[in-house]
């Protein structure tokens, strides 16, 4: 047996197709947010790259003078680089014979790291010349990197 079709009342309404109005908005709050987020962690990782690179660069710029003037031959111009303990323990003649009997080849600047304590700025700086690491002692003295070593 058959019943005829029910034709009271109709069924709520179909649901609309899609994302709702507060779905959309609760992603595209999270979007803007994880964006904003990125953003902060690159923003600060640059930031923190480049504090780094700015305060090691004279540092790294008085090693990299020194090692230049060794090798194209400006001994008094090296000599200069050097800090006051250096240079009153050996006279500038005394540097030109040492560098001229020991000429520098290629070199790298592989390492540079800074640090002040108690007022007194110090640093070291690794290069690598062929298959050995030396590493220059740096001192700020009167407001200029010196090589001490």
């Amino acid at each position: 047996m058959t019943y005829p079709p029910n034709y009271g009342m109709p069924g709520p309404p179909p649901k609309p197709r899609g994302l709702t109005r507060t779905t959309r908005t609760l992603i595209i709050v999270a979007a803007v947010v994880t964006l904003l987020c990125c953003g902060g962690v690159a923003g600060g990782g640059f930031w923190i790259f480049r504090t780094v690179q700015t305060s090691t660069a004279p540092a790294r710029d008085v090693v990299s003078g020194y090692l230049e003037d060794t090798r194209s031959g400006d001994y008094p111009a090296a000599y200069e680089r050097l800090c006051e303990r250096l240079r009153g323990e050996m006279t500038e003649e005394q540097f030109t014979r040492q560098w001229s009997a020991e000429p520098l080849g290629e070199y790298r600047i592989t390492n540079t790291s800074v640090r002040t304590v108690n007022g007194t700025s110090t640093g070291e700086v690794t290069v690598s010349t062929g298959g050995d690491n030396r590493i220059f002692q740096v001192v700020k003295e009167n407001g200029t990197w010196k090589v001490c070593s």
